[in-house]
């Protein structure tokens, strides 16, 4: 399937696409379509939510969020390890307190820049250096660097619904297809913690939705199609970690995705986008957090608290039966 590059407004059919982001993140599918980070938005919170994020639905023009520092060396990272997406504008100060270097960045985002300060950019050279150098020891890694890169999918579920994805490095071939994506960031990219790193980011989620769009397009490839991570840390020593979603991961992804899906489709049909409930809810509190406060009763407080019953507190202000 050849890739066609798209510049501006809305596609007329599913396939692969080269767009600049702004394009992408607009959603130039036919018709409003579901991407990865809505269908957490769905998973996680409510349709209201959905609806409020999403940029054809309920999302105000001028409703994105300041970029933090990390961020902005994960874009930079972005444009020099994939050698697509907006041009670097280099600030030279060493942070964001002053006026010219405040006034510069802001310039930058309205023109469609990337603005980074000049020891950020620095930082992000390095980390694209290294993940090539390691990227080069660790079998399996080969076909990164030449895939094509910022590769948009867009296609149509058999429930109908229009799907969204943009794919850091795509690899297709005739009897399988890996999909890439590079996550830079503070946090640590040991093999330990990825676990619950993707657990906690909905990361699982991400992976069986990209599988399943790609396969969409190319359903002689549907059960041959990887999703790889490139995890790389933001600080020397820049340690990188490439890894794939477990089986158990990839299946509860999968069953997200299922729930989203149908969230999204009776948002759409019926024109109604559900909030949390309009009902006093109980909380249930966290059974890990009953069992901890129950061993430090036992372990640590016994011998300091000899009944921790309230009515039989011998504290009390008052005696209650003559408190009447």
């Amino acid at each position: 399937m050849q890739i066609l590059n798209h510049e501006e407004g809305r596609v007329s059919a599913p396939g692969l696409y080269q767009m600049p982001a702004r394009v992408y993140h607009a959603d130039p599918a036919p018709e409003p379509s579901l991407s990865s980070s809505i269908a957490k938005v769905l998973i996680t919170q409510s349709q209201e939510h959905a609806w409020s994020e999403h940029p054809r639905l309920g999302k105000a023009p001028d409703a994105e969020r300041d970029p933090t520092r990390p961020m902005e060396i994960g874009t930079a990272a972005h444009k020099l390890i994939l050698g697509h997406g907006a041009d670097l504008v280099i600030i030279d100060a060493a942070d964001y307190k002053g006026g010219a270097a405040k006034a510069s960045r802001a310039a930058a985002y309205a023109a469609g820049d990337a603005p980074i300060l000049r020891p950020d950019c620095e930082k992000a050279e390095t980390l694209a250096s290294q993940v090539a150098l390691r990227l080069a020891r660790i079998p399996g890694c080969e076909g990164f660097q030449g895939a094509p890169a910022e590769v948009v999918a867009i296609a149509r579920d058999v429930s109908g619904a229009w799907l969204r994805i943009m794919m850091d490095r795509v690899e297709i071939h005739a009897d399988h297809a890996i999909i890439w994506d590079v996550k830079t960031g503070d946090q640590s990219a040991a093999p330990q913690t990825l676990g619950r790193r993707v657990e906690q980011m909905g990361m699982e989620v991400q992976a069986a939705f990209y599988i399943h769009v790609l396969g969409l397009l190319f359903p002689h490839l549907q059960g041959r199609i990887a999703f790889r991570w490139i995890f790389i840390e933001n600080d020397a020593p820049h340690g990188l970690c490439v890894a794939e979603a477990d089986a158990a991961g990839l299946h509860i992804g999968a069953h997200k995705v299922t729930l989203a899906l149908t969230r999204w489709n009776k948002g759409l049909k019926s024109g109604t986008w559900t909030g949390y409930p309009t009902q006093i809810v109980r909380v249930d509190y966290p059974e890990w957090a009953q069992k901890r406060w129950a061993e430090r009763e036992e372990l640590e407080l016994s011998q300091e608290v000899q009944n921790f019953d309230l009515n039989k507190s011998p504290w009390r202000p008052l005696d209650w039966e003559d408190a009447a």
